[in-house]
């Protein structure tokens, strides 16, 4: 598998809905315990809101999405914002966040997560940005050993819970 890494255009964005969908799925079935507070939305209704969510972002001047493609396959893609980080760490004004990363589930185990990764890394790199925040779904713990074999370490812990009842 030869994954070519690039940066997708806005009008691009409709290219992910199939893998986005693969990942809704997967955290459907790492994240049960969440079902208590509520059902995982329909496939179609979550791309909708996460489509909106990306062209939104993609209106920040450094935010980008980077697609691992095979020829006109997707094999996978990763969102990468920087904020602002005001706060207690010598971070630096600004950091990076890692809104996504998913990689087709035919492509899974092919080093195309690394490669997404590190190309993430280098453009942050670029951008003088020394720190990335990561989330991942409690249940996750495949992502969670990938991104602490690349070096990333637990920083916070967030809890959800109804407020009601």
């Amino acid at each position: 598998m030869n994954a070519v890494i690039e940066v997708l255009a806005p009008s691009d964005v409709d290219r992910l809905e199939r893998v986005w969908k693969q990942l809704l799925v997967h955290h459907s079935r790492t994240a049960g315990h969440l079902t208590s507070l509520g059902a995982v939305r329909p496939p179609e209704d979550s791309w909708r809101l996460r489509r909106e969510q990306y062209l939104e972002w993609l209106q920040e001047p450094l935010t980008a999405v980077l697609v691992a493609r095979d020829g006109d396959r997707l094999l996978g893609y990763a969102v990468v914002r920087v904020v602002d980080a005001p706060g207690s760490w010598k971070w630096g004004d600004q950091v990076g966040v890692l809104e996504t990363l998913v990689v087709d589930d035919e492509a899974r185990g092919a080093g195309v997560g690394q490669a997404l990764l590190g190309t993430v890394r280098e453009r942050l790199v670029e951008l003088g940005i020394q720190v990335m925040k990561i989330s991942v779904i409690a249940g996750n713990e495949g992502a969670v050993r990938f991104y602490q074999r690349e070096g990333a370490v637990d920083f916070v812990r967030t809890l959800v819970m109804p407020v009601s009842g």
